[in-house]
């Protein structure tokens, strides 16, 4: 991981945790700091079904960055880790307290303002340190059909952090109940990662099989989602679970990024074009065009209703277009990178304009505000050259 990103999950890190208590200024001026959660699993949740390899990096990326982050919170705050020490020979009641306190004061605060659910303590045995966590309203697997599996692995990940940290133990966390296995809420077992059986399904979880038909259910029912969204007159009101904070968006793909940029970013990508082949119904049946203004009017108007960027134009020339924007979810608010974290932007939009022209399209950066300094930042789009096709007779001569 670099010092750049790194720095960057840090200071997010910070700003959700400044967040327990206080305010901060808007990140994006105009278009808000929230953003619908149907639009945050389809960047990142839906990247998991379609790449299941993907699922332990994040949980493990997950679980390593917010430990380490927690870790330093609970010294800022002078909370005294000798508590935990001899929890094992606390009272049920006496110990259970005490995570409710933390729970109530710290990490249900943290989830409800960053619209990832309402979370809840529901058991704990004190000598293992086994401990029943409940999440309604989970942003991850809101209103995704029954795949037959449970998903809310960044959650999980998220836990395993947060007890590691409180118990200075390796802790895991796996799923006992989840939407997208036909519950109403979702269940988290935190347990000792050293005791083998539960270790044993903690691995379990973590190896997924996304059967093509799954897939198919899951972008379905986001299209079917963001088809809602867009029918709305007016923004859902900011209910925990159907908004989304952007910081908590950015760290959990910037965790992802971080393990390995080149590798995942072009997964993200192609994800993105893929997504995109769906999208294009839901925008020719929302916006009632199609062809080039498929790019160059619906695109526009579908990501500034749906919080994702504020596209000021998308010009044309002979080669390709020219597409200027602003207040992307991806980096707004993030100072410097030196990795590019809208890779499944670039890929959406690719896929948009693919479909668009009917003509083979490449999408590349032409300034980032990263490197130029600029609030600005533009993608090109240019035509594929096709290689000259070969002679048949000289096909014969080869």
């Amino acid at each position: 991981m670099s010092f750049l990103v790194k720095s960057a999950i840090k200071i997010l890190w910070e700003k959700i945790f400044h967040l327990i208590d206080n305010d901060l200024p808007a990140t994006r001026p105009n278009l808000g700091d929230y953003i619908n959660t149907v639009e945050t699993q389809k960047r990142l949740d839906y990247i998991l079904f379609y790449n299941p390899n993907m699922v332990r990096v994040e949980y493990l990326s997950t679980l390593n960055s917010t430990k380490e982050n927690v870790v330093e919170y609970h010294e800022k705050k002078k909370l005294n880790q000798t508590i935990f020490r001899n929890f094992s020979r606390r009272e049920p009641e006496k110990a259970m307290k005490l995570l409710q306190i933390l729970n109530r004061n710290i990490y249900g605060p943290i989830f409800r303002q960053m619209g990832q659910g309402y979370g809840a303590i529901r058991s704990l045995d004190p000598i293992s340190r086994h401990v029943t966590y409940e999440v309604r309203s989970c942003n991850e697997c809101l209103d995704l059909p029954n795949v037959g599996f449970n998903s809310c692995f960044y959650f999980s990940g998220m836990l395993a952090g947060i007890f590691s940290a409180l118990f200075q133990q390796p802790m895991g966390v796996y799923e006992s109940s989840c939407v997208t296995h036909g519950d109403q809420l979702c269940n988290f077992e935190i347990g000792y990662v050293k005791e083998k059986k539960f270790s044993n399904k903690v691995e379990d979880y973590l190896k997924v099989n996304v059967p093509p038909s799954s897939l198919h259910d899951i972008e379905s029912a986001l299209q079917r989602k963001i088809l809602e969204s867009l029918s709305s007159e007016a923004p859902i009101d900011k209910k925990i679970g159907y908004y989304v904070h952007i910081f908590i968006y950015q760290l959990r793909m910037l965790n992802t990024l971080s393990q390995n940029p080149e590798i995942y970013s072009e997964t993200y990508q192609k994800a993105g074009v893929r997504s995109s082949h769906h999208l294009v119904n839901t925008l020719r049946q929302f916006y009632k065009v199609d062809g080039e203004k498929l790019l160059t009017e619906a695109m526009p108007k579908y990501y500034k209703k749906q919080l994702l960027a504020n596209i000021h134009s998308v010009e044309k020339f002979d080669d390709g277009y020219l597409i200027t924007f602003s207040e992307p979810m991806d980096c707004s608010g993030i100072k410097k990178l030196d990795i590019k974290p809208c890779s499944f932007m670039k890929g959406e939009i690719e896929g948009i304009a693919n479909i668009a022209t009917g003509k083979p399209i490449k999408c590349d950066i032409n300034s980032c505000r990263f490197d130029s300094g600029e609030p600005l930042c533009q993608y090109r789009l240019f035509y594929e050259e096709k290689e000259d096709e070969i002679p048949e007779w000289l096909k014969e001569m080869q």
